[in-house]
């Protein structure tokens, strides 16, 4: 018990990084939590309970998608659109804009896509821990994340609309101008 205890932040983290909506995600980590309790008995000593509890969080969620029938993007979309807002404020406004440009992106991956990512970069598990979890060879998750990372670059590299770090001006010669002289 003790060390379920001591996964919950990392699960919370796992399930934020999923539902995207605070109150989902909580109510994720409580049902993975109540589902792992009741079926504890199936948990076998001596594996990887992390990769276990991750495994039950990812099917419920993938569970309650089916259900639903909706994506999730919609609240993260009505928060990116109240944070327009505060464009006036002065100081910020670059980091804003390239925070707002990678949670676009981002959204714009798949459900799997994103889980990929969160566990290979922000949860930081090793690749035979997500194999396990995906129930797939190291390799194939290798070359997943590699992917998934050069489809969000492709992504990001691809909305130039306001990539103010991005942006190149077109070089043209110019001639001098000579006022009073006339030109040459």
């Amino acid at each position: 018990m003790d060390a379920v205890e001591q996964l919950i932040p990392t699960l919370r983290r796992f399930a934020h990084s999923l539902a995207r909506n605070p109150a989902d995600a909580d109510d994720l980590l409580q049902d993975t939590m109540e589902r792992a309790l009741t079926r504890s008995h199936q948990f076998e000593a001596g594996t990887n309970l992390k990769a276990w509890l991750f495994t039950i969080m990812r099917n419920r969620f993938y569970t309650e998608c089916r259900r639903r029938q909706r994506v999730r993007d919609h609240a993260e979309e009505r928060r990116l659109d109240a944070a327009d807002t505060g464009e006036g404020m002065p100081g910020g406004q670059v980091a804003r804009v390239e925070t707002r440009e990678f949670a676009r992106a981002f959204a714009s991956l798949s459900a799997d896509e994103r889980t990929l990512l969160v566990m290979a970069t922000v949860e930081e598990l090793p690749y035979d821990t997500i194999a396990q979890i995906l129930e797939v060879e190291v390799g194939t998750v290798k070359s997943r994340v590699s992917r998934v990372r050069a489809k969000l670059r492709r992504i990001q590299e691809g909305e130039g609309d306001v990539a103010l770090a991005r942006v190149r001006l077109p070089v043209t010669p110019t001639r001098p101008i000579v006022f009073g002289l006339g030109t040459s």
